[in-house]
């Protein structure tokens, strides 16, 4: 039996009571869990801290991205999926999501171009698809959107 303050002579180590800081991917991985649990206050906190510190992980990005776009935030939210792209070029949901922020601004000719690059890097992107056809149709490229839509 061991008593308090004495040492333990089992051999084991004992465990220490001072708690380490949860690494940043730990961080993260909770920022994702409350976005997709709907907690987008908390979720935005973190996200938000996160780009305070410097964080270059464009997965952040994209996600606050959406918070923003979806809270009508949408200047705010162009910049942050340019910095995604900016890290990582291939990532066709940001072109995609980035798209239909510029096409909201009335941005037409970018939008476009951005959707076609979504589509460009990932051509099973349905979402990508439905982006384009709809700036197409504003655009008045009834045909060209109707061919986007049915892909």
């Amino acid at each position: 039996m061991k008593g308090f303050n004495k040492k333990d002579h089992s051999g084991s180590k004992k465990k220490s009571n001072i708690k380490k800081k949860p690494s940043k991917e730990k961080l993260i991985a909770q920022a994702f869990k409350l976005h997709a649990q709907g907690n987008i206050i908390e979720a935005g906190k973190y996200y938000q801290s996160f780009i305070d510190e410097n964080c270059n992980d464009y997965r952040v990005f994209s996600n606050y991205g959406v918070i923003l776009c979806n809270l009508g935030k949408l200047k705010e939210a162009e910049s942050l999926y340019r910095k995604a792209i900016q890290i990582k070029p291939d990532f066709a949901e940001a072109y995609s999501n980035l798209g239909v922020i510029l096409k909201n601004l009335g941005k037409l000719k970018e939008a476009e171009l951005l959707c076609r690059k979504a589509i460009e890097i990932k051509p099973d992107f349905a979402d990508a698809y439905l982006n384009f056809g709809n700036t197409l149709k504003v655009l008045g490229k009834l045909k060209e959107a109707e061919l986007a839509y049915r892909k």
